[in-house]
């Protein structure tokens, strides 16, 4: 007897965000290199990464998914001529023309915009259901329908505002999404004010967001109310952005309870004089005795609690 044949499961290619946040990230990048040559890396941390990473990598695909972002070498990228006609178009007309070609440019969407012919916005049940019935990975289909149907949300929006003649299309200032709306995991790019989530490992570490009270002068780690833990800001996500009006909330030093007495279990690792009448004290407690790894995170602590009252 034959063993049944195995249906190959397919991984599409596809953007991880809507053609509105694609938009507003590679404005970043144009914004600082016009149409140069910009290294992989550096465009990542424009749009809000640390460095090159995973996330990184899927927000750039995604840029050229909808042909606003090219290869120009190895390790090498430049904002394509379409994206430079819809951030600078002459006309409504022009930019409008360049944002319905850049989300007809992904080959899903061509696919589900056949399937669903004639429908603006299909339901999400009917794209996820297709999606399954195609063979695709269970795992991208949900981001994959997610970014679809953000798009044609948007495209719906510019052809709605195309046909009314004093009305213009929003420009890419505004082209960011409603956050209760979608929820994209976009690592990075924490300010003071924000409220964040720390996601480690593929686990949340907080059990509710908190806000950013102080951000490193290399932007690598952010601290958060109530805590001196430097937490790394390519494992950051925003929840809620911080008012503009008004501005950015000025650094909060953390002050921890007195008490007279260490906590139990802890002993005096270091004590140092460092000034007039001004001596510290570390206390530790845990299995091993410190090594160099742990000593570093502290300095790196320390470095980060110096440059907030530097500022």
């Amino acid at each position: 007897m034959s063993e049944p044949t195995v249906k190959a499961i397919r991984s599409p290619s596809y953007p991880s965000m809507s053609l509105k946040d694609a938009v507003d990230a590679v404005a970043k990048i144009e914004r600082q290199y016009r149409s140069a040559t910009v290294d992989r890396g550096n465009a990542s941390k424009l749009i809000g990464y640390s460095g090159p990473s995973g996330p990184a990598n899927s927000a750039l695909a995604s840029m050229a998914a909808y042909g606003l972002l090219e290869r120009a070498g190895k390790g090498e990228a430049r904002v394509t001529q379409r994206a430079r006609a819809i951030l600078h178009a002459s006309n409504d007309a022009e930019r409008v023309e360049n944002l319905l070609a850049a989300a007809s440019e992904p080959d899903l969407y061509r696919e589900l915009r056949e399937r669903f012919d004639g429908i603006a916005v299909p339901p999400e049940d009917g794209v996820i259901t297709y999606l399954n019935r195609q063979g695709f990975n269970p795992t991208a289909i949900k981001p994959a329908a997610r970014a679809f149907l953000q798009t044609m949300e948007f495209v719906k929006e510019i052809n709605g505002n195309e046909s009314h003649g004093n009305e213009k299309p929003k420009g890419p200032e505004s082209l960011n999404p409603d956050p209760d709306e979608s929820r994209n995991k976009v690592f990075g790019g924490a300010k003071v004010g924000d409220f964040i989530q720390w996601e480690s490992q593929g686990a949340l570490q907080f059990s509710h967001p908190l806000r950013v009270r102080h951000v490193t002068p290399d932007g690598q780690f952010v601290a958060v109310e109530g805590s001196e833990t430097g937490i790394p800001m390519n494992e950051v996500l925003i929840e809620t952005r911080a008012p503009v009006i008004p501005p950015a909330l000025p650094f909060i030093p953390f002050t921890p309870a007195k008490t007279n007495e260490p906590e139990e279990g802890f002993e005096e690792w270091f004590r140092a004089k460092v000034g007039a009448g001004k001596q510290i004290q570390i206390l530790y407690r845990g299995a091993d005795d410190l090594g160099p790894k742990e000593i570093q995170k502290l300095i790196d602590i320390l470095t980060a609690q110096k440059a907030a009252l530097d500022d």
